[in-house]
């Protein structure tokens, strides 16, 4: 009974530092929004909603994450992100421009350190602040619902592959599509060679890359399937 009940704790304790190392592995990202409004915020696949125009994202294993901004109907922001492990991320979204507030160590003497977003508690409320840098602004604007299905009437009367492709271009070199609408426009191809070379071109310019794996099951063969979620895997 005394080895099995010894057993148990040493194993219960085992996972209990599994867990504080991975967690210890990750990031956190927090995103300030100035202007007022209504916006969803996703990074990769997370959704946070905040009344206050502050999101915070915990748990962050992804190096490179996408953000997006959604305001309405418009993705005002589109853009990966850079996170540190061990590392809180502050960002601030402003006039259309995201720049960085600070970046800050999430543990001291193995402790966590911080406050509720961009500051240390208790002594080690000194943040690192790097330089405010600008970055590149995107405007990503969805089509109408009536909007997109003048589109796909006059997309369906299309017969080949190559008309197909040139009226996807001209859409989407001005708009957004959505996933769903993607799928969609990319079923009625012929050829899976040619479906899976605008399905690549098509992800750069989505609203929602998050949603983009769904499209994987539209491929005729295999070998193109496993090319596209390769390629999404390197994105």
């Amino acid at each position: 009974m005394m080895k099995k009940t010894i057993f148990l704790g040493l194993a219960m304790l085992f996972a209990t530092l599994t867990f504080a190392q991975n967690n210890r592995s990750a990031a956190e990202v927090f995103l300030q929004i100035v202007n007022p409004g209504k916006y969803n915020v996703y990074l990769d696949e997370e959704l946070v909603g905040s009344a206050n125009g502050r999101f915070r994202f915990y748990n962050v294993y992804n190096s490179a994450p996408m953000l997006s901004i959604i305001q309405g109907n418009t993705v005002v922001l589109k853009q990966r992100i850079k996170v540190i492990p061990q590392q809180r991320l502050v960002l601030s979204f402003e006039d259309k421009r995201l720049t960085t507030l600070k970046q800050l160590n999430i543990y001291r003497n193995r402790q966590y350190a911080l406050n509720d977003f961009d500051g240390y508690t208790g002594d080690y409320n000194t943040g690192i602040v790097p330089p405010v840098q600008p970055q590149p602004d995107f405007n990503y604007r969805l089509l109408s619902e009536e909007a997109f299905q003048t589109f796909l009437n006059q997309y369906k009367k299309e017969s080949f592959d190559d008309g197909r492709t040139r009226m996807i271009n001209v859409v989407s070199k001005n708009a957004s599509l959505l996933s769903a609408q993607a799928r969609l426009l990319l079923k009625s191809f012929a050829f899976d060679d040619e479906r899976l070379k605008v399905a690549k071109n098509l992800y750069k310019t989505v609203a929602d890359p998050q949603n983009y794996f769904s499209l994987s099951d539209i491929f005729v063969f295999s070998s193109n399937k496993d090319d596209f979620l390769k390629y999404l895997e390197k994105q």
